[in-house]
């Protein structure tokens, strides 16, 4: 049951669910919670907010001896998250809508800045929110939402991509839940800074010259005068930390500064390993995407010794070496997509495929379903990327789909 009262009236350990104001109106990420401090009361009076509506837990009736009422909560977990648990799961159509929105935010907003105007951060924080909502329904779907998009624009797909990712990640290693905004956040407004880079370079299709290199590296510094200028304390702060360090790398390697690990933000050491991650998956003008197999061998190959060992772990985990809707060549020559793991939170055990090639350009007359004791690289000859295979976003979802209408039996 739910209540009005005024926020004078609130007290620790309330949960607050909704505020008299909108998304839009205040700086506050986060509008369901649990009050922890009186700090936060005071955050809300400043916010010029008066009515809050609170969850009044229902009498639970007494459970029969012996017998459990249900699910017992985790420590600390608010009954908020609980309740998101019995909401349905999103359709990939409802993803492919909010991505898509998320994108738009994201490109007016970069459109906002490259013309001189302040940035407004309100759209943006309601597009982290409205993910991390869906992402709480349905926290296996970020392995492979950026293989969906059909816009084309990477940069503002990118910063999209990059948000769920983040999300996805501090979920998976245990970031408090009220604090997985402020990675979202963080991750939407990482490249900013790349609105005040002019387009013949950042959409150039070529190699950049030692010059306009020299350009293209100042996007960082550029991110940070953006967003040093708002009102908002969490973009003064952690995302202008974000947007500044995202480039540094081990050992001072990096720029704009030369920074090593030990002194940049958790979360920039994080990002750092997405945004490399999301880059290379979802390919650029200049370079076609690999698969997220091949990726992450990259980053373990090539690039360990530059990032956070622990980031790239967290990564591995949270997608699996062959996430869902990863095309893979099989031993007897068929290329199938992963559809579902029996146990996706570890990616092992047995999991299910749809083969959709009998060999590459050669499709089978319809997609047949498969069921493997476990997928490794004795089974896996190669991984493609969608592209390669000549399949769209629009493809790859709609066999999802098929297997989700349907799926086999273990």
């Amino acid at each position: 049951m739910n209540k009005i009262i005024p926020v004078e009236k609130l007290e620790i350990g309330m949960e607050v669910v909704a505020l008299d104001k909108s998304w839009l109106e205040t700086n506050i990420l986060f509008h369901r919670f649990r009050v922890q401090s009186r700090e936060e009361i005071r955050k809300l009076k400043e916010n010029g907010i008066r009515m809050v509506t609170v969850r009044i837990p229902d009498p639970q009736p007494a459970a029969a001896p012996g017998k459990e009422t249900g699910r017992r909560p985790e420590e600390g977990e608010s009954p908020i998250f609980r309740e998101m648990e019995v909401l349905p799961i999103p359709t990939l159509k409802e993803w492919n809508a909010l991505h898509d929105k998320t994108v738009a935010v994201v490109a007016k907003s970069f459109s906002e800045v490259r013309m001189g105007n302040v940035l407004d951060v309100a759209p943006l924080r309601n597009q982290v929110v409205e993910t991390l909502e869906m992402l709480l329904r349905d926290p296996r779907k970020n392995s492979f939402l950026v293989t969906l998009s059909e816009v084309d624009d990477e940069s503002y797909v990118h910063s999209a991509n990059t948000m769920i990712l983040a999300m996805g990640l501090a979920k998976q290693t245990g970031v408090p839940q009220e604090e997985i905004p402020r990675w979202g956040l963080a991750a939407l407004l990482h490249d900013i800074g790349k609105a005040l880079i002019p387009l013949d370079i950042l959409k150039k299709p070529g190699k950049l010259e030692p010059n306009e290199w020299d350009t293209m590296k100042r996007h960082p510094k550029l991110g940070h005068s953006i967003l040093s200028k708002s009102k908002d304390d969490l973009v003064r702060g952690l995302c202008t930390h974000v947007a500044m360090e995202h480039h540094e790398r081990k050992g001072g390697g990096g720029y704009p500064f030369g920074l090593d690990l030990p002194d940049i933000d958790p979360v920039s050491r994080s990002l750092m390993v997405l945004d490399i991650y999301e880059a290379l998956t979802a390919g650029r003008i200049y370079r076609p995407p690999l698969s997220p197999a091949k990726t992450l061998s990259y980053l373990l190959e090539r690039e360990l010794h530059k990032l956070d060992p622990r980031a790239i772990a967290n990564l591995v985990q949270m997608v699996g070496i062959y996430p869902v809707a990863s095309l893979v060549l099989l031993t007897d020559g068929r290329i199938a997509m992963i559809t579902s793991y029996k146990d996706p939170d570890t990616h092992t055990g047995p999991v299910d495929l749809l083969a959709i090639f009998s060999k590459p350009g050669v499709p089978l007359p319809e997609p047949v379903r498969l069921t493997l004791s476990t997928i490794d690289r004795s089974r896996v000859k190669q991984t493609y990327h969608p592209r390669e295979l000549g399949l769209s976003p629009a493809d790859i979802s709609r066999y999802l789909e098929m297997a989700e209408a349907e799926p086999p039996d273990h």
